[in-house]
């Protein structure tokens, strides 16, 4: 793979846990060639491949642990709401919009 010759476009991330694993892959990335740039003559891969295994070991497992953690606040989130829901409709509520209250009438 060879580096572009002009700038990619900007990664924007959708959410926070995007955010997130963007941040630790650079953050990796960074941390992979400042290390093997200070490795010694003829070890430059050496030093880049036994950082990628060591480290990119804890970048995939920060990865599923935001993408698990993601689902489960999603899922959650659909629990509440459907379990509110029926409730609301029992009781003659709409969903989401407060009940509207009648002006008394005059005997």
């Amino acid at each position: 793979m060879s580096k572009p010759n002009h700038p990619s476009p900007a990664v924007t991330p959708q959410s926070e846990a995007e955010a997130f694993v963007v941040q630790h892959a650079l953050a990796f990335y960074r941390d992979m060639k400042r290390n093997a740039q200070n490795a010694p003559f003829g070890e430059f891969l050496n030093y880049a491949e036994a950082i990628a295994v060591a480290q990119g070991r804890e970048l995939v497992k920060t990865s599923l642990q935001t993408l698990v953690q993601e689902e489960v606040n999603e899922v959650e989130k659909k629990t509440r709401r459907n379990s509110v829901e029926p409730v609301a409709r029992r009781n003659g509520i709409e969903a989401g919009a407060p009940k509207k209250s009648k002006p008394p009438q005059e005997p």
